[in-house]
């Protein structure tokens, strides 16, 4: 990315000075030096990635690199690493010392863009007052730009991303010079006091005033190495050299200069990886059940140790053990609750509510209270809730003024009310959930669609690009509040939520496209029930994924009515699946309803990916790899749900168990669960973590809600049944599947069919 210098703050540049200077820096490795107690954070990747030592989490989050003769490097446009700067990076006056050293190709000389180092400030604490977050923090990056420069850049405002922030270049120096062969010592340091800023590149000091529009210093969200701290794929500036060392200190650079040059050896012990002093109570002597335990426990554990104001952020990362939210690289800020997406606050709740259940420790009932009183204290008038929140003076401030639809935001919350009532009898979760469920029939469309969101200014359902009485397919836009409404009018019996829910499907069927070329759902419609552009990517189309998001509706309305044309449209789907598959197996993520041609949309512009020259303009502009058909709707899985729902309407029920029954089942399903899930070589477990890790964005990650968890559990609740713990007769143990779907637990375990 090429930044550029704007408006009045250009002159800081210009104000820049340089001072020639004897050697600076202090011969020999920084841990001569990094004992110092005025070294926050030193990592010299000689024993891995982690901080020898650290003022906060000395472990990062990173992805796409290797360490080769104790150097990091990156293996990938999108190699980095990043750690949490709350604690590592000091505020009012700090100095970041890195030793670089160019790849193969020199990356002074190549005309390519290379970021060094990147320190975005948090918004936490200031997210509610904007105009504050204009002139809080010091957001600093190193990059050695196209025109072969290494510039030292402010940026004014934005977010705690550095999104929509003006990028200010305070320093500027030609890197030309620098040997490719060589390693060169680089620093960034800043003084408040003062206002100073300093760029320090092997001998030579470079100092220039932080620019006026700042007026305080901020915490900084992470202190990010070797690319951008912005994850998008066009976006990418990756380093292609060697980092050596990274030593941050708390004083700005004309003291740190006397500190390299005494010997203060850091003599400490490497941090150890995170414990969560996991074991096996309940079943410690049975070999194959102690296994399960001490791995559902072990997951358990985590959400609880990882709890941040009542919720998480959607990943948790190993071993670092910070919050992402599954597509940005950087950690998220240590005060926002993300409340969207599959998986997400409200279903980690849910598992720890059903790992009480099932295991009868206080302590997971415990932790999905907290989460359901973030949720009652967030909880509109209205009834409805943001995607997510930022915790500030004692409150939950909402991410933006409106009320998602998809994502489960609703629902989600909405289903975790529902479950604890049925726990505790505690009527103020009952009143929640039909608070908010009440609220989605307000935000229903006239068609029986619900929208993107709800705008409580407006008192209208909006698309994502501002259209009144458009509809959502996308993200379970529709069949999520479908599902949760029959599943309030099981538990009410209130007429109202069903006849909202049905109107909701008929809507789903009705506006299924059917041409001689394309079958399926387009991801939103307009007010006139017209497939419609959304986001920038997003055209209209038919998607292939939208049959999966259209399901869960048309599946749960059938089973309320026996209606056969809740099922037909997804009968249609899959025929054209079965008669359109590619040579290369799968199907594309998007086909043009008109002709039936994949395609592809970046910034509104559509690309037809049978024309090669067309594939390449799309990957040049998006930065994105060539796009190829694939099977993410999982048809084969669809087909088999269709025929299972159909086989078994009310899930896979059975009479209520005897003891000796269920001791018989576990003996044949405890190892079994051993062999073929903490064997599994498509979800491996990753024993060092005893954690079922995926790669994200961010690294190796663990989703807050894992499919493996459910099943434990239900194989340990019923073990404690047949010991005689709890009754043998709960309805939940009438159903002998665990839930998989995105719901994981769902009302209809505790209703005595």
């Amino acid at each position: 990315m090429a930044f550029r210098t704007t408006s009045a703050l250009a002159v800081v540049a210009a104000l820049a000075v340089t001072i020639a200077i004897a050697p600076a820096f202090a011969a020999g490795p920084h841990s001569d030096w990094a004992g110092h107690e005025a070294v926050s954070f030193h990592a010299d990747f000689s024993e891995g990635v982690g901080a020898w030592k650290a003022a906060g989490n000395p472990w990062p989050v990173g992805r796409q690199f290797e360490l080769t003769d104790g150097a990091w490097t990156n293996t990938g446009r999108e190699g980095y690493l990043a750690w949490e700067g709350a604690a590592n990076v000091p505020v009012e006056r700090g100095t970041v010392v890195v030793r670089l050293r160019s790849g193969e190709e020199s990356i002074f000389t190549d005309g390519k863009p290379h970021c060094i180092l990147s320190l975005p400030r948090t918004t936490s604490g200031i997210f509610a007052d904007e105009e504050r977050r204009k002139t809080a923090g010091l957001a600093l990056s190193l990059r050695k730009t196209a025109a072969n420069t290494l510039d030292l850049i402010v940026h004014v405002g934005g977010d705690h991303w550095m999104r929509m922030s003006e990028p200010v270049v305070a320093i500027s120096v030609d890197a030309t010079d620098l040997s490719p062969d060589d390693w060169h010592e680089l620093a960034v340091s800043w003084d408040w006091d003062s206002r100073a800023l300093w760029l320090i590149v092997n001998d030579e000091v470079h100092e220039a005033p932080i620019p006026d529009a700042l007026q305080e210093p901020w915490p900084y969200l992470a202190a990010c190495f070797g690319n951008t701290q912005n994850y998008l794929p066009n976006v990418q500036e990756p380093l292609d050299g060697f980092l050596d060392e990274i030593t941050i200190l708390s004083l700005p650079w004309p003291q740190v200069r006397e500190v390299m040059l005494a010997k203060t050896p850091l003599t400490a012990e490497r941090p150890a990886l995170p414990d969560f002093g996991t074991e096996a109570t309940v079943f410690p002597a049975d070999e194959d059940l102690a296994r399960l335990e001490w791995l559902a426990r072990n997951h358990l554990n985590m959400l609880v140790a990882t709890q941040n104001h009542g919720g998480w952020d959607l990943n948790i990362q190993w071993p670092s053990l910070m919050g992402t939210n599954a597509k940005t690289r950087l950690p998220a800020p240590e005060s926002y609750v993300q409340c969207s997406k599959d998986s997400h606050t409200a279903f980690a709740a849910l598992l720890l509510a059903f790992a009480y259940e099932a295991l009868g420790d206080e302590r997971y009932l415990d932790a999905a209270v907290r989460t359901a009183e973030m949720y009652l204290a967030a909880q509109d008038e209205e009834g409805w809730w943001c995607h997510g929140y930022w915790y500030e003076d004692g409150g939950y401030v909402p991410d933006a003024p409106i009320a998602l639809i998809q994502d489960h935001v609703q629902t989600g919350p909405m289903l975790l009310m529902m479950y604890l009532h049925h726990i505790t009898d505690e009527e103020r979760f009952a009143d929640s959930a039909r608070r908010n469920a009440d609220f989605l029939l307000k935000a229903q469309n006239p068609s029986g669609s619900w929208p993107h969101h709800w705008d409580p200014e407006k008192q209208a359902g909006i698309s994502v690009v501002g259209e009144t009485g458009a509809s959502e397919v996308n993200d379970y836009g529709t069949s999520g509040p479908i599902e949760a409404l029959l599943w309030m009018h099981q538990l009410t019996g209130e007429e109202r939520y069903r006849e909202a829910a049905l109107r909701g499907a008929d809507w789903l069927a009705r506006v299924l496209v059917e041409t001689d070329r394309v079958v399926g759902w387009a991801g939103q419609y307009d007010a006139n029930d017209q497939p419609m552009p959304a986001r920038h990517h997003e055209p209209a189309a038919v998607t292939q994924y939208a049959p999966r998001w259209a399901s869960v509706g048309l599946f749960a309305a059938w089973r309320a009515t026996r209606d056969e044309r809740y099922l037909a449209p997804l009968r249609k789907v899959l025929d054209w699946f079965e008669s359109n598959e590619t040579e290369a197996g799968g199907w594309w993520w998007d086909y043009d309803i008109e002709t039936g041609r994949p395609i592809e949309m970046y910034q509104r512009e559509i690309f037809f990916l049978d024309d090669p020259a067309q594939v390449r303009a799309f990957m040049e502009a998006s930065g994105e790899p060539e796009p190829k058909p694939g099977d993410s709707v999982n048809v084969a899985r669809l087909r088999s749900e269709l025929e299972s729902t159909t086989a078994r309407p009310e899930g896979n029920l059975r009479d209520p168990w005897t003891r000796e029954q269920l001791a018989e089942w576990v003996a044949e399903q405890a190892p079994h669960h051993v062999s073929y899930y903490v064997g599994s070589e498509s979800q491996p477990l990753n024993e060092q973590a005893g954690l079922f890790t995926h790669d994200s964005t961010a690294g190796p990650a663990v989703v807050l809600l894992r499919h493996q968890m459910v099943r434990f559990l239900d194989v340990l609740m019923r073990a404690r049944a047949a010991r005689g713990d709890i009754p043998a007769d709960d309805p939940a143990l009438r159903r002998i599947e665990a839930s998989v779907g995105w719901h994981k637990i769902s009302p209809e375990w505790h209703v005595d069919d």
